[in-house]
């Protein structure tokens, strides 16, 4: 009886140890100048000393998470989440489904709202980044499409309206700033309207007019100050 008490202790002892040394731990991959954490991995010890990552987090310099990620062997699964510089959620989806693209995603405005506040059928994933960041997405309603493509750090780079695959209406560029690039005007896919570049600063580069895909009517030109630096009238031949 002492003998099989015995053995069942040791039993508990060896399976306690192992579990103790196989609990999930942060290591810090990477630091900022100021030595406060950049990139987190949380992993697990294994057999002959491997070492399994289960998890990944990225900060921004000022402290707040950039995204958590959670890892399957070396495949995405789990809940992943993206977020802000102010510390608001950006995004966050499901990767227990789907490991390439995701699912069941969300987004948020960096004030906490809602992404797209308008009335939609559904709501898709259209591309990923190599690291799988949600790139660009489309909120679809009848036969019409908003699509939205994200920078780096979760600003809108592009929208616009796509209506039977081509884009239609109103098209706006940004910087990772928020200051805007360029908007555009099309018709079925087509440029047809205004056409008006800026820098990063908001000083334009040019304003321009399109008629079936074709320059027209009197383009203006700008230097870096914002001053007129000349004119093309594209209705001469």
């Amino acid at each position: 009886m002492k003998k099989r008490l015995f053995s069942t202790l040791a039993l508990a002892v060896i399976i306690l140890s192992y579990t103790a040394c196989n609990r999930p731990y942060d290591t810090v991959y990477s630091t900022y100048k100021d030595g406060s954490p950049k990139l987190v991995f949380t992993v697990v010890d294994g057999k002959a000393g491997s070492v399994t990552r289960l998890g990944e987090k990225m900060y921004y310099e000022n402290g707040n998470l950039m995204y958590d990620k959670h890892f399957n062997g070396d495949k995405p699964s789990g809940t992943w989440k993206f977020f802000y510089e102010n510390g608001q959620l950006h995004a966050e989806g499901s990767f227990d489904k789907n490991d390439s693209i995701g699912s069941d995603w969300k987004f948020y405005k960096d004030n906490g709202e809602d992404f797209f506040i308008d009335e939609y059928d559904s709501m898709v994933v259209l591309d990923v980044t190599a690291d799988h960041r949600p790139l660009s997405i489309s909120f679809h309603k009848g036969d019409a499409e908003m699509r939205f493509q994200f920078n780096e750090n979760y600003t809108i780079n592009t929208r616009g309206m796509v209506k039977n695959g081509l884009k239609e209406g109103r098209w706006e560029f940004f910087y990772a700033t928020g200051q805007k690039m360029l908007e555009a005007n099309y018709s079925k896919g087509i440029e047809n309207g205004a056409y008006n570049s800026y820098r990063d600063n908001g000083i334009p580069y040019f304003r321009g007019f399109y008629i079936n895909g074709r320059r027209a009517n009197t383009w203006e030109f700008y230097d870096e100050a914002g001053n007129l630096a000349g004119r093309q009238d594209f209705d001469k031949h």
